[in-house]
């Protein structure tokens, strides 16, 4: 009887059931890359999946999801044009106040055509600092024209079965994109061709 206890002990013990953590430097595979208004943007087999009216979606449930989708998106609603950037909106980002206040500042701007190469981001990577299956904070570097360059700080959240961009609180006093120096080694590449 004594046996029969510890036998039922050791196979409820469940010891090698334990999840791995999901890899956050897992890099995205058989990356291409294809203008958006000028700046190239990656298509992974993590996403996006699909582009229709100029909005990206369709990417992976997973790390290496989260980090593509925030490079696409951020960029995306950064450069497209008037005809372009209410569906992007509508499709790429999280709704709330911070989508509306942005909304009604993109309404004032008019942009006609492809960003200007002066001005325009070469993407270099990103980095994920938190990820959870329902967030992720996404450090997404960037280069410009005059070798500069600089970290934009997203976060994407899953939201009708896609990643998202959650647009900052329009409250927040904290910078979403700041100069660097250099880019952290960790930093997963996914850098755009010159």
């Amino acid at each position: 009887m004594l046996s029969v206890a510890l036998l039922a002990g050791a196979v409820g013990c469940g010891g090698g059931d334990a999840a791995a953590p999901p890899d956050l430097s897992a890099p995205p595979t058989n990356v291409r890359w294809q203008p958006f208004q000028g700046v190239p943007l990656p298509h992974t087999e993590q996403g996006p999946a699909t582009e229709t009216d100029g909005a990206a979606t369709g990417f992976d449930h997973s790390p290496t999801g989260a980090g593509v989708a925030a490079m696409v998106h951020a960029v995306r609603l950064s450069v497209a044009d008037d005809s372009q950037w209410s569906n992007i909106a509508a499709r790429e980002v999280v709704p709330g106040p911070a989508k509306d206040e942005w909304a009604v500042n993109r309404v004032q701007v008019s942009i006609s055509g492809p960003a200007d190469p002066v001005y325009a981001p070469r993407l270099l990577g990103y980095r994920i600092t938190e990820y959870s299956d329902e967030r992720a904070a996404v450090d997404v570097y960037s280069e410009y024209s005059d070798s500069s360059k600089a970290v934009n700080h997203t976060t994407v959240e899953w939201f009708a079965h896609d990643w998202r961009l959650r647009l900052p609180d329009p409250e927040s006093t904290a910078r979403p994109i700041e100069p660097i120096g250099e880019i952290p080694s960790d930093t997963v590449k996914v850098e755009a061709p010159k």
